[in-house]
């Protein structure tokens, strides 16, 4: 299992809005392959910055064309675009591949209990 995050930004003053939308639409479909799925995703909010952690397992690629397609996702991108200080495409697999790739931070360190630091 890999984490990714991503990190993009609301509109001042839409904050509350946003986190209304974020927090309340259904999940997609996790299972993508036999070999690839999404684990878990989690939503952090400061002010306007707002950071999504998804836990994948296999293929990130597969894994964002999948919910680039899902009815969900397709539901919540809609909604959150007129917040969204720069706008992305989220309704086709390239629209959304190409707004991971330019959202996607930079994994500094990670760390789990039990192994030995690198």
């Amino acid at each position: 299992m890999e984490r990714y995050a991503l990190y993009f930004t609301c509109k001042p003053g839409t904050e509350e809005e946003v986190a209304e939308i974020l927090g309340n639409y259904d999940r997609p479909v996790p299972y993508i392959d036999e070999d690839t799925r999404l684990m878990s995703t989690s939503i952090f909010m400061h002010g306007n910055i707002i950071v999504r952690v998804l836990d994948i397992e296999g293929d990130l690629i597969k894994a964002v064309q999948h919910l680039g397609k899902q009815p969900a996702i397709q539901e919540v991108e809609a909604k959150l675009t007129p917040f969204l200080e720069v706008p992305r495409d989220m309704s086709t697999p390239e629209g959304a591949a190409s707004f991971f790739m330019s959202a996607m931070m930079k994994r500094v360190t990670h760390r789990v209990a039990g192994e030995p630091a690198k």
